[in-house]
């Protein structure tokens, strides 16, 4: 019963540390909001780009464009020919048009820019640079498109946005941490009081520590759940996009699973923000707070 009359307590003194905070409250809140929803969207976007990586490196595919003219169907025979290679299809470029207008929302009088389009599929994937090699040279072929022309760039905007994001996050993080800790000072301050009561007449460290360590656990908590929503509209909408354009562009046969690691995101973002901010309530009790 004693450990239940402490918790409660502690629930209903952080409750009135709460309510004193007034607008408080709402700037923590709103900062530690964004820290999170950026370090689960650094955390997202690198999981995205890994599974890109992932299936680029697994490709037996590439593509090549031909030029406005080309004998499509004999060059499409001509590279059937080759051993290595399993299968041809040819995409015609008013089906390429079709499909991509109808996706984008292109109008019908729009020119078509695309070319005739040829995909390969090679038996083994040690196969695909050889038969480039063999064929980049074909006549009738404006460009050939594969898996490892896309790496050099994913690399090269993951790193950038990676650290951007970190760094950006870092700077808010730190302000947010500010905040708290100014926050939970000032509390503790105008219940210094009521704190020396408590002291002299010898209550446990943690009966006087708990309202505020709750009170900044608080912050984490509500936060970390805000900072979900724009990561699932990220997941449910732009990311399911991104997917469908991807696939219309790159004749690869993709399999996404985005939200594989959504829920491994959210758990870290959650854990982040209860410790971050439980961590920075207490070294402020501890410091502020002589028991």
């Amino acid at each position: 019963m004693r450990s239940i009359r402490i918790i409660w307590r502690i629930l209903k003194e952080t409750y009135q540390s709460i309510k004193f905070s007034g607008m408080s409250n709402f700037m923590v809140i709103s900062i530690l909001t964004v820290t999170l929803a950026l370090f689960g969207g650094v955390l997202q976007f690198n999981s995205s780009i890994k599974q890109i990586y992932q299936n680029l490196d697994n490709q037996l595919e590439f593509s090549i464009y031909l030029i406005e003219g080309a004998e499509t169907k004999a060059i499409a025979q001509k590279i059937s020919q080759i051993e290595a290679v399993k299968k041809v299809d040819i995409i015609p470029k008013d089906i390429a048009w079709r499909t991509f207008r109808d996706k984008f929302g292109f109008s019908e009088d729009s020119s078509n820019p695309l070319p005739d389009t040829l995909h390969v599929n090679v038996k083994r994937a040690q196969d695909l640079k050889p038969v480039i090699e063999q064929i980049k040279n074909y006549s009738g072929i404006e460009q050939i498109s594969y898996a490892p022309q896309l790496f050099q760039g994913l690399r090269r905007v993951r790193s950038i946005l990676f650290s951007f994001g970190l760094f950006i996050t870092l700077i808010l993080a730190i302000s947010t941490i500010t905040i708290i800790s100014n926050t939970i000072q000032l509390i503790v301050k105008s219940r210094s009081l009521e704190i020396k009561i408590l002291r002299l007449v010898g209550v446990d460290d943690w009966y006087i520590r708990g309202p505020f360590i709750t009170h900044g656990i608080f912050y984490g908590l509500v936060s970390s759940l805000i900072a979900i929503i724009p990561l699932l509209i990220f997941q449910n909408f732009v990311w399911n996009s991104f997917q469908a354009s991807f696939k219309t562009i790159m004749p690869l046969t993709f399999t996404f699973d985005s939200g594989n690691e959504l829920g491994l995101i959210f758990v870290i973002m959650f854990l982040t923000g209860i410790i971050v901010c439980g961590t920075s309530s207490y070294m402020v009790t501890n410091r502020y707070i002589k028991v």
